[in-house]
């Protein structure tokens, strides 16, 4: 198919995207616009920076274009009109005047200091092309490498049905490799619900842990036996309305008698309790007693 037929909304994405012929093509099309607005040029700017400034706002409107917000040509119109008139407005500044006129020795071409000096040896055309040659093999060792770690379908499909079998996030998250963090995005990305990845307990097993807190037992110890969390017992107790009984640790009369001992040889009341697991306020207790 012919690019004269492809419209220049269709042209300008393809250009914004890196396609080479599709922006000559949009150049072709605008010569005349850019010729037009690029007549002319005022002292200390040439045409042919004009017209470079034309094509640059000409790409600049192929990236910045919106279909749904009007026609490419005339944003492309507004964005060329208004960048080259900001290169004339540029060159008419005072510091760009002074230097073009100190270049410039009467009004015969051959008599400008730009005619009178040697070309410097970047404007070779040839040294142009090594150099951008030289550029682009820099930039393509400096790109940036993504480092992140791939995952498989397969291990983001397994993860969730290991989720979805009741393993919780992390155990699912751990057996391939994962964290738990991304696992729940696979579970979420899914469909599944979150709360198929954690234990659920039955009413048997949250009756007995409430019933061994209530015999005395420490939370740590009832959520042991069924295999729950400290904080989940404590809610179940919670919401069963059961106070909770706290259970004394048994002294011996040997450890109160070693408190007391300590206490009366010189030792502060914390000291004797860490010596026999007692607490300050036990040992005190104890030395009462004795008294």
């Amino acid at each position: 198919m012919s690019l004269g037929t492809i419209s220049d909304a269709f042209l300008a994405a393809h250009a914004a995207g890196g396609d080479d012929a599709a922006f000559a093509e949009l150049a072709r099309r605008y010569r005349p616009l850019i010729g037009y607005y690029s007549s002319g040029p005022p002292a200390g700017i040439d045409m042919d920076d004009l017209r470079q400034s034309a094509l640059l706002a000409l790409f600049e409107t192929c990236s910045r274009h919106d279909p749904a917000k009007g026609s490419f040509r005339a944003l492309a119109k507004r964005n060329v009109r208004g960048r080259v008139n900001a290169a004339r407005v540029q060159a008419r500044t005072i510091k760009h005047r002074l230097l073009s006129d100190a270049t410039r020795d009467g009004d015969e071409p051959g008599l400008w200091l730009e005619a009178r000096l040697a070309a410097p040896a970047g404007s070779d055309p040839l040294r142009a092309v090594e150099l951008r040659d030289e550029l682009r093999e820099y930039a393509e060792r400096t790109r940036k490498v993504d480092r992140r770690r791939r995952y498989t379908d397969e291990q983001a499909a397994r993860a969730v049905a290991l989720v979805a079998e009741g393993k919780t996030l992390k155990e699912a998250a751990f057996a391939v490799g994962a964290s738990r963090d991304r696992v729940a995005r696979w579970v979420q990305q899914a469909g599944q619900s979150r709360s198929a990845g954690r234990r659920c307990f039955t009413a048997a097993e949250i009756e007995r842990a409430v019933a061994l807190v209530g015999d005395g037992a420490s939370l740590r110890e009832a959520a042991a036996t069924i295999g729950a969390s400290s904080c989940s017992v404590l809610r179940w107790v919670r919401d069963s309305g059961q106070p909770r009984r706290r259970r004394a640790r048994p002294f011996t009369a040997a450890e109160v008698e070693r408190a007391v001992t300590l206490v009366r040889a010189g030792a502060t009341l914390r000291e004797a309790g860490v010596a026999v697991g007692a607490s300050k306020g036990t040992v005190q207790r104890w030395v009462r007693q004795a008294a």
